[in-house]
């Protein structure tokens, strides 16, 4: 019988129950850790050839790739896009930073949180990002101080 777990006798069902949940999650964390050691050992190789190629390279220097959660439980969907579009019509131009904190306000959030204000901002520039790749919005300038506007109207023709 594979997948059961023996039960010990005179047991109330939610202790039965929470014993089958912890030996589920148990399993899932040996399975995870599986992966991340096939994952370190790929790295060790691929770090290797990266040596090969190059002796002076240093693969610790190199940066992992953040990735963007694709939703996640402060915003509904298409949230962040309106909150853009919204802002933009009050202003000619937004910055990220200014629609995180507006937006941690609206939601109740504590503007001391500095971890959660990241997510929000790079939750905004992520999809304004995504907005200027559509040629939704124009980026202007660089770094800290970003902006997004509404590109500009072609003229009529008529």
């Amino acid at each position: 019988m594979q997948g059961k777990i023996p039960l010990p006798e005179n047991q109330p069902v939610a202790v039965n129950a929470l014993r089958t949940k912890r030996a589920e999650i148990t399993g899932q964390i040996a399975m995870h850790e599986r992966e991340v050691d096939r994952l370190r050992a790929e790295l060790v190789h691929l770090d290797a050839t990266m040596r090969l190629f190059d002796p002076g390279t240093d693969p610790a220097a190199i940066e992992p790739l953040r990735r963007f959660p694709r939703r996640t439980e402060y915003f509904a969907r298409g949230e962040v896009t309106r909150r853009v579009y919204d802002a933009l019509r009050e202003a000619p131009d937004v910055r990220a930073q200014t629609l995180a904190d507006q937006a941690m306000r609206d939601k109740g959030m504590p503007e001391t949180d500095r971890a959660l204000r990241q997510e929000f901002v790079y939750r905004f520039l992520n999809v304004m990002h995504d907005m200027k790749r559509r040629k939704n919005l124009v980026k202007v300038g660089h770094g800290q101080g970003v902006r997004f506007t509404l590109p500009p109207k072609a003229p009529s023709l008529l």
